[in-house]
């Protein structure tokens, strides 16, 4: 599981190697010169160990395993239910810059655990439905669909897999911390635009409006007074213990359970073939949702060469 693996099980004692690494990892992804200022790293140890905590519970957390082939498309009605067909199977497990990286490495490994993220939304549709003995023409219908199927952190054991969630969990908590950081650096270039803008105004103003002009600058400069002593270095932590602190609030998994029938129509009530499947959520830091699982696929080497071929004949056709 590398480094990230020990660092899910440090605690926030003064000798834990591990936990400092974390720390150095979160200051590296937000501030490097952070390591010059006073109070590193033990600043920000509460704050990366409260982040860590939580990295490895929503790791845990994430459903699996799904077993993802094209026997399973035909036999499963969940993995039917994440993809349109069985070629969005090899374009997830072989477009994936993440697995081509990971086939690269492991080029021994018959067998992948990853983290698959994909976009989930519904459409109007008319369609048929059987009433009693009558065919029913039509009907309204709310069909249930997946898209930008994203394969990532693979790993050759659910173990290794998860481990890499968890770092990237951990890493969305830092980008969350820097964001804030770049917000305030974003207002500050913003306020010192409408201070010139105001001292422009100032000179060549009359009389009749320098009071006015001049009201406007000094709130201006007070706000940029504030905005650019929030960017000292030493209040960064703030910022660490804003985020990482209550990490719930920046990364989290939500469930929703749909009543779908074999061709991915919403039914309820759920009844006839109609089966009710739980999906969970990832929500980080741009707040878009993610319906994500562990999946499993024990045919890397024939889903990559089917994959290659498809590519290659795209080539040729000019696709």
């Amino acid at each position: 599981m590398g480094l990230f693996g020990k660092w899910l099980g440090a605690g926030q004692g003064a000798a834990a190697p591990e936990l400092l690494a974390a720390i150095e990892r979160a200051v590296d992804l937000v501030e490097p010169r952070l390591k010059e200022v006073g109070g590193y790293p033990e600043r920000y140890r509460g704050a990366v160990a409260r982040a860590l905590e939580h990295a490895a519970v929503l790791a845990d957390q994430v459903p699996g395993l799904v077993h993802v082939s094209r026997e399973a498309y035909a036999s499963d009605p969940l993995v039917h239910a994440l993809f349109a067909s069985p070629d969005d199977i090899h374009a997830a497990l072989c477009v994936s810059q993440a697995m081509r990286d990971y086939r690269r490495d492991h080029p021994e490994a018959g067998e992948v655990y990853a983290l698959i993220c994909m976009q989930r939304g519904s459409k109007s549709l008319l369609g048929m439905e059987v009433d009693g003995d009558r065919l029913r023409h039509d009907v309204p219908q709310q069909a249930v669909f997946f898209a930008e199927h994203t394969v990532v952190d693979p790993g050759r054991t659910e173990a290794e897999a998860r481990a890499h969630m968890a770092r990237g969990f951990f890493d969305s908590l830092a980008a969350h911390v820097r964001l804030r950081v770049e917000a305030r650096r974003q207002e500050k270039m913003a306020l010192e635009q409408v201070r010139d803008e105001w001292l422009a105004r100032l000179r060549g103003a009359g009389s009749d409006r320098r009071a006015e002009y001049q009201a406007g600058l000094e709130q201006t400069l007070a706000r940029l007074g504030e905005v650019a002593a929030s960017l000292d270095l030493r209040r960064y932590g703030d910022d660490f213990d804003a985020v990482m602190l209550v990490p719930e609030r920046h990364v989290y998994l939500e469930r929703t359970a749909l009543a779908l029938d074999g061709m991915g129509l919403l039914r309820e009530p759920c009844t006839g073939d109609c089966r009710r499947v739980e999906f969970c959520d990832l929500v980080g830091r741009d707040r878009r949702r993610w319906t994500v699982a562990v999946m499993y696929c024990d045919r890397v080497h024939e889903e990559a060469s089917l994959g290659d071929r498809l590519l290659l004949a795209q080539r040729w056709l000019g696709l």
